[in-house]
């Protein structure tokens, strides 16, 4: 979560903030176009095991810095800073090769780039304390690039950068048992057992309320609009979707369990940024909907109180509701 808000922040400083809800945007998986990168590097949801790890590890390999150019080599065809467009992401062979090419572009964007938005980025009082950096120059850009890739994709021998931490999976990968689900599940998937089919619906507009509570949060400067926001970020992923999930893995599904499927789940209002909450009311209702069709179906004491519990939960979330002004 610092590293998506931190790159949050570095577009909205310089745009007007990322779009998350989006089904152009949402990776899909397990089809033969859905791949990341230079090297056509598979996306799939799948139990963490040798072939999973292996993929995860080429995405976040580090970047190999190339031979050092001379001066007239280096002044040659010298870009300023253009962000990269949908499906950028295809000319580089790692995460970790993107963050590299992004961190040079903004050392050279300095007479390119008009710095803004400071009052609807992430600040330290919100999220993250001394680790949040708010972009308001070139160098606080720098800053906030620096730590994604320290801590994160491209580092090695940083004790919690990722892809050290997948390293260290890997090598361990045979001391433990994995759930076995099916690879790459479509809710639609699950439409013999009903009671799976709605929480896997469920799962999806949870998902998607979740990318929309972030994508809002940069969108407003209203302070407790913002911490509602941010409140609700935690709420979903903790008390929303980590227990429905943790139900689907209970459910027998074909030989082994169900999964969630990480899709995009549709609204009325769409896409729209003007349309931002009326697409998260349309969401949180769709969660309410299939969860109360899940209890329906449930015989289980026991599961029926804990997704009792879950839909407890979204009832109580903090936006959008009409007491809140969302005026920026």
């Amino acid at each position: 979560m610092l590293h998506l808000a931190l790159a949050g922040n570095l577009l909205t400083s310089i745009e007007s903030g990322p779009q998350l809800y989006s089904i152009g945007l949402l990776p899909t998986y397990g089809g033969p176009a859905d791949v990341i990168l230079q090297s056509q590097i598979p996306l799939r949801l799948e139990r963490c095991e040798k072939s999973n790890l292996e993929c995860f590890l080429k995405i976040e390999a580090p970047y190999q810095a190339p031979p050092k150019l001379t001066e007239e080599e280096e002044n040659v065809n010298v870009s300023f800073l253009a962000l990269p467009a949908a499906g950028a992401l295809e000319t580089y062979k790692s995460i970790g090769e993107f963050y590299t090419k992004l961190e040079d572009m903004i050392k050279k964007s300095a007479r390119y780039v008009t710095f803004k938005n400071k009052n609807l980025q992430f600040s330290p009082k919100e999220f993250f304390a001394d680790k949040m950096i708010e972009v308001t120059d070139q160098e606080s850009a720098h800053n906030a690039l620096k730590i994604i890739i320290d801590q994160g994709e491209g580092s090695v021998g940083v004790e919690d950068a990722h892809y050290q931490m997948f390293l260290d999976l890997y090598k361990r990968r045979t001391e433990w048992e994995c759930h076995a689900v099916p690879n790459s599940p479509k809710a639609e998937m699950y439409k013999e057992n009903k009671l799976v089919y709605e929480l896997a619906l469920a799962s999806n507009a949870a998902y998607c309320y979740l990318l929309i509570t972030i994508q809002k949060t940069w969108q407003v400067s209203n302070l407790v609009l913002r911490r509602a926001l941010i409140s609700n970020t935690h709420s979903i992923m903790i008390d929303i979707m980590t227990p429905i999930a943790e139900v689907m893995v209970e459910e027998p599904f074909q030989d082994g369990k169900a999964a969630p499927p990480f899709q995009f789940y549709p609204t009325n209002a769409g896409e729209d940024l003007s349309r931002v909450d009326e697409a998260a009311n349309e969401l949180r209702e769709a969660i309410k909907l299939h969860l109360g069709n899940a209890i329906n179906e449930v015989r289980d004491v026991k599961k029926k109180e804990i997704l009792n519990v879950i839909k407890f939960s979204v009832d109580h979330v903090l936006w959008p509701i009409p007491v809140l002004d969302d005026s920026a």
